[in-house]
């Protein structure tokens, strides 16, 4: 039977560290005169598993619930208004969060390090996602953003690596520095022409982004988007991501050209083929491909790199043969 801690009748504030590391507690039940819950009062608490509050409750502190580890749901009541900074940080067995649309100040880092959290839903008319709010949520596959959001602030999905796909709603306006930082596995992203303010480096370390997708085909947004991106890698990544049916640049196509060749070998560094076979078929980098592919057959051989090696060989055959029998055709 667990251990069931009931608030005591008439509290109307939980104070500040009221209750933090109390480790025998593993069912919480809130009376209905409860309205707040103090900064870190309920932190540390590893074995709270379930948490009852009421219709009551507008206020979560931050650190509130931080580091609860054993707490698997939280079901928010419709009057609650406010979430703090880092409430619910590292609660690493937390799979399911539905935020409710009474919700209109959810703070930075809420839940930070969230590593089970796969589903998770937002107010319809929140405005902003926050500094970090679901940093390291690394089994986040897929979120919908609220239909309303202006803004996505700094490392708000740094480093959910589970994350794959995103459409980021045409009200956004503003994104700012480093917002997907270390997303390595996501794919497609589809990127709205409202976007009028950009961070740098938006999108660093999302090796696997082969897709970028714009609502209108104005090269103006995807310009400054790869004008703010600083890391070499990240530039050629982005540079063949964002280029396609959805969208021409000549400033992204003459950048392409100057590093065909650097890009086709990151391709095969980081063991992208999908992004390989895609450059391999720009028309536009045809005598650029040409002048450098044997160097990087060459190159991904060495690497032992094997799918690589087949999109290149692939490619070729359709061009009319590898030009360089004496070297090896191993697979």
């Amino acid at each position: 039977m667990s251990n069931v801690f009931y608030v005591p009748e008439g509290t109307r504030r939980v104070k500040p560290y009221a209750y933090t590391d109390r480790t025998d507690i593993e069912e919480l039940v809130f009376p209905a005169s409860v309205h707040n819950i103090g900064d870190w009062a309920f932190k540390g608490c590893t074995n709270l598993k379930k948490i009852t509050f009421t219709d009551t409750l507008t206020a979560i502190g931050s650190v509130a619930f931080a580091e609860c580890t054993s707490l698997e749901t939280v079901e928010f009541p419709p009057s609650l208004k406010t979430i703090g900074a880092l409430a619910f940080k590292g609660c690493t067995k937390l799979d399911h969060v539905v935020v409710p649309d009474s919700v209109d100040d959810l703070k930075g880092w809420a839940f930070e390090g969230c590593s089970s959290l796969s589903d998770i839903r937002f107010p319809r008319n929140l405005p902003s996602l926050e500094y970090g709010v679901l940093k390291d949520c690394v089994a986040l596959r897929h979120v919908d953003l609220p239909e309303n959001l202006e803004t996505i602030k700094e490392r708000a999905f740094d480093g959910c690596t589970g994350l794959t796909t995103l459409k980021i709603p045409e009200s956004v306006d503003t994104i700012r520095r480093g917002a997907f930082y270390g997303c390595i596995n996501l794919t497609d992203v589809t990127v709205p022409q409202s976007l009028e303010v950009q961070g740098s480096n938006l999108f660093e370390g999302c090796k696997t982004l082969n897709q970028v997708h714009f609502t209108k085909q104005d090269p103006a947004v995807a310009e400054e988007l790869f004008g703010n991106t600083s890391r070499f890698e990240d530039k050629l990544h982005l540079a063949v991501g964002m280029l396609g049916d959805d969208l021409q640049s000549s400033v992204l196509v003459n950048y392409l050209k100057r590093y065909t060749k650097q890009a086709l070998k990151l391709f095969v560094d980081i063991d992208n083929d999908a992004m390989l076979h895609k450059i391999l078929n720009f028309p536009f980098l045809e005598s650029e491909i040409d002048a450098c592919f044997d160097e990087v057959f060459d190159y991904a051989n060495k690497k032992g790199n094997v799918k690589a090696k087949a999109v290149l060989m692939n490619h070729r055959h359709i061009s009319g043969g590898y030009e360089n029998p004496t070297d090896e055709f191993e697979l």
